[in-house]
């Protein structure tokens, strides 16, 4: 199983060799479209279809941490740490965390 960081590498390799923009705004559009995927499948409930898009969006995200040069595994666990000390609000369908 890959680190996230090694997934990073993954992509930013692949997109290398298909020739693939390397502008992170392209990345975050295309990353949009992908997400709009993902919720089509759901509204159809195609839970297969819907893996394959949840990992286009994946693929996304390492590709524009990678542009960042950043380490998505510390950058991963940072977040998680702090979401942690967060409190969670659930009001509806809104769900996000809050500062203590």
């Amino acid at each position: 199983m890959p680190t996230i960081k090694e997934a990073q590498i993954m992509v930013r390799d692949l997109e290398k060799e298909k020739g693939f923009s390397n502008s992170i705004s392209d990345k975050i559009i295309w990353m949009a479209e992908e997400l709009g995927e993902l919720c089509h499948a759901y509204k159809h409930n195609d839970n297969e279809k819907m893996a394959e898009e949840a990992v286009d969006v994946f693929f996304f995200v390492a590709s524009i941490l990678e542009k960042l040069d950043v380490d998505g595994d510390k950058i991963f666990k940072e977040k998680l740490r702090q979401n942690m000390e967060r409190i969670a609000v659930a009001n509806g369908q809104e769900q996000h965390f809050d500062s203590k």
